[in-house]
């Protein structure tokens, strides 16, 4: 845990989902805010701004040709599969094939996944390429919030999100990846804004993620640091 004295203390950071669970263990005094890149991606087209962004790859790509990110700051993370959770101490599905994930699926009383999320716009894309979406019970379709927020409430029996967004919550059981015939693997990067108002904090906050004490606390949250 970085002291409170670190000259990053007071960096104002907007980052995906994907990485709060490796923050709030690394860094649990920084300031953040949390949404799906999209999301935070029309945030930040409507003036929206921060110290140090984090996005995936492609996010951070369209602010870099955008000129939205200070040159030479950019440092990429890592990356995360998608994955399946239930309720804790509901009975876990076997999904390690293709077949078994199509029986799971088919079996739930309730499907979820996000709607802006990279692991949801991924997931809605394989409903409907495998031709799954009209064959489910119930499918529910998350506006705002994690999807795992729905599985401990009961909302949602089966829900899909990025893996690394799955374990910090408490009160759900992750089933385990996709299987590798339909995972696919999704890679954050992080930079500072040209908007930054505290850049020098903005470039400490940054080599901090390239410390182990940051490393441990994604791979800690199911995501894979580079």
């Amino acid at each position: 845990m970085p002291p409170s004295n670190t000259p990053f203390a007071d960096v104002s950071v907007i980052s995906t989902l994907a990485l709060k669970g490796a923050l709030e263990t690394a860094a649990p005094g920084v300031r953040a805010a949390y949404h799906a890149t999209q999301a935070l991606l029309a945030l930040i087209d409507k003036g929206q701004s921060a110290d140090v962004v984090i996005l995936t790859k492609e996010g951070i790509d369209q602010l870099e040709s955008q000129g939205r990110l200070v040159a030479g700051t950019r440092l990429e993370l890592g990356r995360s599969g998608v994955g399946l959770a239930v309720r804790a101490g509901a009975p876990k599905p076997r999904i390690g094939s293709f077949q078994e994930l199509e029986a799971a699926l088919l079996t739930a009383e309730s499907v979820g996944h996000s709607e802006q999320g990279a692991s949801g716009l991924y997931f809605a894309g394989l409903l409907d390429r495998l031709g799954l979406a009209q064959r489910l019970k119930k499918r529910v379709i998350v506006e705002k919030g994690p999807v795992a927020a729905r599985i401990v409430t009961g909302e949602v029996e089966l829900g899909a999100q990025l893996l690394c967004e799955l374990a910090p919550v408490p009160g759900i059981d992750i089933i385990g990846p996709l299987p590798d015939e339909v995972q696919v693997y999704y890679s954050f990067s992080a930079a500072a804004m040209k908007a930054a108002t505290n850049l020098t904090a903005a470039s400490a906050f940054l080599e901090f993620l390239r410390t182990e004490p940051a490393r441990a606390a994604m791979r800690q949250n199911m995501f894979e640091p580079i």
